[in-house]
């Protein structure tokens, strides 16, 4: 059996969508986040108010095929009712909004999980003697098996979690398989970065509908007797404008998170941000390298994806605290040729198989030496001389894009390292802000 882990002050990652612990609404973006300390909490006092009664005002009636997928008390949900939306765990509970975490610090998974009071925990999986497999630190009978792009995790009982790695380099649970042959398939919009809905075997289905403030209204479709049934379930005591019911909408939630270190997005940032964006793209193209992602992104991603404070008082890394994303116009969707500074030494010859990572060692770049520049997500990667840049390809490559929403990540590490394991990057990582200071 499980034991419960201590919550260690983590915001579920959507570094909110923020990948966090428990976003507001669904789990969007978060950050690649992969670590509790790269995640961004915005709202961690949500978790604390989590009961064992909201747990129990769902069930999930895979039995029953003449009911509807979800059980449902009450003819209305709660605001927030994603946050408690969960699906069994050994003795725990699985929030489905929130995304399977890579520590790369300690070269292990998490996964944000409930206790059947309510209480926040984190299942711990660390590497075994098995290439690609590990085990839950205290359950040797639950295990994940890493398969680059996919993870799957098999509990005690059987239950199978299947994870997949979206457009934001997130990996979002997209089905859970029964013992029992019961299936359930996580559906999400085209940009792969919120839940849109799930499907059952029998076809029986959860739609969530986007408003303006996150989730408005739930829609459920099912057979009984030969007849088919809808019904939709509001979210707080209104019924939804139809008009604001959308089904695979983005929602606007760029605030701030409550713990977030930096409150203000400034001129300065603005400045350093523009600098990047005419360094790394073309005329168009857009650069989130202080911490903050565009404000005209779509509202898929958090504005603040920057430092936070945990629930203990440490400090933690974000998403884009010492890393940037290269945008070909402000709302994620343009087009743009990626270029770098003229001055590398060396280059990898292609780009990795996963991410279309290419790697570059400069022994001055900026204000540093001894710098190895990485760009994630190169599509088209070809190396041609253009003044004093390089263009390498254009933006949206594999491991990071769809057509709705196309982007680059780009890092610097201290030394020649090539692409360092992902347990050691946070560690070599340079503001790129810091890279490209102006001097004063």
């Amino acid at each position: 059996m499980l034991r419960h882990f201590p919550l260690i002050s983590f915001a579920f990652r959507l570094s909110a969508v923020c990948a966090l612990v428990v976003r507001l609404t669904v789990a969007a973006p978060a950050v690649h986040l992969s670590s509790p300390e790269n995640t961004n909490a915005d709202d961690s006092s949500v978790t604390r108010s989590v009961t064992a009664a909201d747990l129990l005002s769902f069930q999930w009636n895979l039995s029953d095929k003449e009911t509807p997928l979800l059980g449902v008390q009450g003819e209305h949900l709660k605001l927030g009712f994603d946050r408690v939306l969960t699906y069994r765990f050994e003795q725990l509970r699985f929030p489905i909004f929130q995304p399977l975490i890579f520590d790369e610090e300690h070269g292990r998974f998490v996964l944000p999980a409930l206790a059947t009071d309510g209480a926040s925990h984190f299942v711990q999986f660390e590497p075994t003697d098995v290439k690609n497999n590990y085990a839950a630190i205290e359950s040797a009978n639950v295990h994940l098996v890493d398969n680059d792009s996919a993870k799957t995790i098999r509990t005690s009982d059987g239950t199978r979690y299947l994870f997949v790695r979206y457009p934001d380099g997130e990996f979002r649970c997209a089905s859970i398989r029964e013992p029992s042959g019961a299936v359930l398939n996580l559906l999400y919009t085209a940009n792969g970065l919120m839940l849109h809905g799930i499907v059952d075997g029998s076809g029986r289905s959860v739609t969530f509908n986007y408003g303006r403030d996150g989730i408005s209204s739930v829609t459920q479709t099912w057979m009984a007797k030969l007849e088919g049934f809808t019904k939709t379930w509001p979210v707080g005591d209104v019924l939804p404008n139809d008009s604001e019911v959308k089904y695979a909408h983005t929602v606007s939630l760029k605030t701030l998170p409550a713990n977030a270190i930096v409150r203000q997005y400034t001129a300065e940032m603005a400045a350093s941000d523009k600098l990047l964006a005419s360094i790394f793209g073309g005329p168009n193209a857009i650069a989130g390298g202080n911490g903050f992602e565009p404000a005209g992104l779509a509202a898929s991603y958090p504005l603040y994806r920057g430092d936070v404070y945990g629930d203990d008082g440490i400090e933690r890394r974000g998403h884009l605290s010492f890393a940037m994303h290269l945008y070909g116009n402000a709302n994620g969707t343009g087009d743009s040729a990626i270029y770098v500074p003229a001055g590398f030494t060396s280059h990898s010859q292609q780009p990795t198989p996963t991410d279309a990572a290419v790697t570059f060692y400069y022994p001055k770049l900026g204000n540093f030496t001894d710098v190895t520049l990485v760009v994630f997500h190169v599509s088209d990667f070809q190396i041609s001389n253009d003044g004093d840049r390089v263009r390498i390809g254009n933006l949206g490559g594999p491991g990071g894009s769809s057509p709705l929403y196309k982007h680059s990540h780009i890092e610097f590490y201290r030394g020649n390292t090539g692409l360092p394991p992902l347990a050691a990057r946070a560690a070599l990582r340079i503001d790129p802000a810091k890279v490209f200071a102006p001097d004063k």
